[in-house]
């Protein structure tokens, strides 16, 4: 069997972007949090695919609001991507960030190289997550920029290497 430890060592060995996911809380104010798991699915109608564990407070809030937006990070927003990787009672410090409105109310992160603003589709529970279909009702283009990696479990900057 393999253990959690040899799974999450072999899957680090697998670069990706950063995104940070971005909804409403039961306020109705912001929320965010950094995620890697991230995919387009189909263009006809477009959809992506987030996964969501039931342990953070993305989850709850995706769950009621129903729609969620994706934020891809570029280089220059490493400290953001720190920021929303932290629980919310651990985020302190002078990290700077600014969010703006979709057409649908979602939080657009200020910055970010792409919005894409999406409402859930379907769901499916798998283990300790949920997996979320959004089909894209909004896509917003930032700034073109170096995209910010993760690699072996560490930020990763292709371009500097």
């Amino acid at each position: 069997m393999v253990t959690k430890d040899q799974f999450r060592t072999a899957m680090s060995k697998f670069a990706t972007g950063v995104t940070v996911v971005t909804t409403l809380d039961e306020h109705g104010q912001p929320h965010a949090m950094t995620a890697n798991s991230f995919t387009s699915v189909c263009l006809e109608p477009p959809v992506v695919l987030i996964c969501v564990a039931h342990s953070t407070h993305t989850y709850k809030y995706v769950e009621k609001a129903g729609k969620f937006g994706i934020n891809v990070l570029g280089q220059d927003q490493e400290a953001q991507g720190v920021y929303f990787a932290k629980r919310p009672a651990d985020r302190h410090g002078d990290v700077d960030y600014r969010y703006a409105t979709s057409n649908d109310g979602i939080p657009v992160l200020e910055g970010s190289m792409t919005f894409f603003g999406c409402q859930v589709l379907n769901t499916h529970v798998c283990g300790d997550h949920t997996i979320y279909l959004g089909e894209v009702k909004e896509v917003r283009q930032g700034q073109d920029a170096e995209p910010l990696m993760f690699y072996r479990s560490r930020w990763y900057h292709p371009a500097h290497e």
